[in-house]
This record gives C-alpha cells, sequence and structure tokens, in this order.
C-alpha cells in the first residue's frame, strides 16, 4: 500500500470513528451529508454545464462558470469528509501538488478567458484543458492509475509521431 492510499485510509477511519478534530465540531452525520451535498451539486453544475456543451460558442462564459462550480464543490465535498485543514495538506503533499497546480490553474484560466477576455475560443481551450486535468486529477487516486496513463500518453505521443512522420515524409 502506497503512502497515499494509507493516508486516505487513515482519513475515512477517522470518519467512522466520529473524531471531530478538524472538522469545526461536525458530527459523523453532517459530513457525510455536507460531502453528498457538495458532490450532489458538483454532479448538477457538471451535468448543467455539458447540456450548455452544444450551444458553447453563444454561451461559453455559463459554460465555464456553471463547470468551474461543479469542479469547485466537488473538490470541496471531501473537505467535508476529511475537514478543510486536513484535505488542504493532502492537496499539497509533494506527491499531489502537480494534479492539484495544474488542475486549479486550468480553472482560474477557464474563468479568467471567460469573465475577463469574453474569448470563446480561449474559454473553449482552457475548458477542455479543465476536463484533462480533472480526469488526471481523478486517476492519479486510482492504484497504479498514473502509471497507466504515462504509458497511455508515451503510446499515444508514439502513435501520433509515427503517424505524422509518415504522412509528411520527415
Amino acid at each position: 500500500m502506497s503512502e497515499s492510499e494509507s493516508s486516505i485510509t487513515k482519513k475515512l477511519s477517522s470518519l467512522w470513528s466520529g473524531e471531530k478534530d478538524s472538522s469545526f465540531g461536525l458530527s459523523k452525520k453532517e459530513r457525510v451529508v455536507g460531502f453528498f451535498l457538495s458532490l450532489g451539486l458538483g454532479i448538477l453544475c457538471f451535468t448543467l454545464a455539458f447540456l450548455l456543451t452544444p450551444v458553447i460558442v453563444v454561451k461559453s462564459r455559463k459554460f465555464a462558470l456553471l463547470f468551474t462550480f461543479g469542479s469547485a464543490f466537488s473538490l470541496g465535498s471531501f473537505s467535508f469528509l476529511w475537514g478543510p485543514w486536513e484535505h488542504l495538506k493532502h492537496l499539497i503533499t509533494s506527491e499531489r501538488l502537480p494534479f492539484t497546480l495544474t488542475y486549479i490553474g486550468t480553472i482560474c484560466g477557464t474563468l479568467y478567458c471567460a469573465l475577463s477576455l469574453h474569448s470563446t475560443v480561449l474559454t473553449i481551450i482552457f475548458a477542455v484543458a479543465q476536463v484533462i486535468a480533472l480526469l488526471w486529477f481523478l486517476v492519479s487516486y486510482i492504484p497504479g492509475g498514473t502509471t497507466g496513463l504515462k504509458f497511455m500518453a508515451k503510446l499515444f505521443s508514439t502513435l501520433c509521431s509515427n503517424t505524422l512522420s509518415s504522412t509528411m515524409d520527415v
């Protein structure tokens, strides 16, 4: 069992033991309800954002806001289970920091392009990058997921470079 898997196991076991130290005095039931409520709001925002996908050119700012709220609710839902400080400490560990920075960076980029620049093209680019970062972030929690993701990226890169070199006669 890796270090991150054991820390996640410890956090989940502290949830079921009823510890209240880092969760602002919420009971076990309140933490679980908060987790599911926040996760449900995140899923609702993601669903509404994906319903706007066919009209993203016209409604890019609404898409960006809904998708970003979905990301924030989903990411924040684990703060209810683990406590906000423990969750933050987990997100900035050396093992998780690249995923966290990439994900938060794409969220900020999406919001900036949609709300400040009013650029549909850049908003779409950052929104796609945000989806990729979210998938990368989620896969990193699966045991062996990061290794599998690196293998698939290398395979895809090799396939693309072979296809380009054979097509372009380089």
